[in-house]
């Protein structure tokens, strides 16, 4: 029985690697539209806070990390820390090569966390996320239709914490509250 099964996964890699050779993905673009996406966060999230910041309120820093990523490698890149008062809060980068979507991000507060995650604009709901196949008699499922990349347009979103998993869109309010919400020990 384990035989058959190691079978079909020798199978299934076999004709993944065919499928790879046949498309090569282009790491280094990867890599630099995920770095770009991250800049074009912390651009909006500084938008967001420009008053509070203007008026001593509200402290924004950054501090380099490493990340290292399978096909990417080792790169640096940068986590933003927001200090309001007493409070820190980071925007963690976690990488790019994440199932579902195109990137992610960790919001951490003293006393919670939440996520954003870099996803098609058209995604509405979690159950959209992810692509589930069974196969039958060991046969092999065919994949789900593939779009285009070109037509993506990617956009980051807040993903709340189990048991609902909800989109919200990420706009001044949705993520003050956020803020607000991680430094005072609510799970998103």
């Amino acid at each position: 029985m384990a035989d058959k099964s190691f079978d079909n996964f020798v199978r299934r890699e076999q004709q993944a690697v065919k499928v790879s050779d046949q498309n090569p993905v282009d790491w280094q673009a990867e890599k630099t539209a995920w770095l770009r996406h991250l800049e074009e966060l912390f651009t909006q999230v500084e938008g967001y806070l420009k008053p509070y910041v203007d008026a001593g309120q509200v402290v924004i820093r950054y501090r380099s990390i490493n990340l290292n990523e399978e096909y990417i490698g080792l790169y640096s890149t940068k986590e933003m820390i927001i200090t309001i008062g007493s409070k820190t809060i980071k925007l963690e980068p976690i990488g790019t090569l994440i199932v579902g979507s195109k990137g992610r991000v960790e919001v951490a507060g003293p006393r919670a966390r939440a996520q954003l995650l870099l996803l098609d604009s058209k995604v509405r709901s979690t159950s959209q996320l992810i692509h589930v196949s069974v196969s039958i008699n060991g046969g092999l499922p065919s994949p789900p239709p593939r779009k285009p990349p070109s037509n993506i347009k990617w956009v980051w979103r807040i993903v709340t914490r189990p048991p609902q998993r909800e989109i919200i869109e990420i706009n001044k309010d949705n993520f003050l509250n956020l803020l607000v919400e991680i430094s005072n020990g609510q799970n998103i």
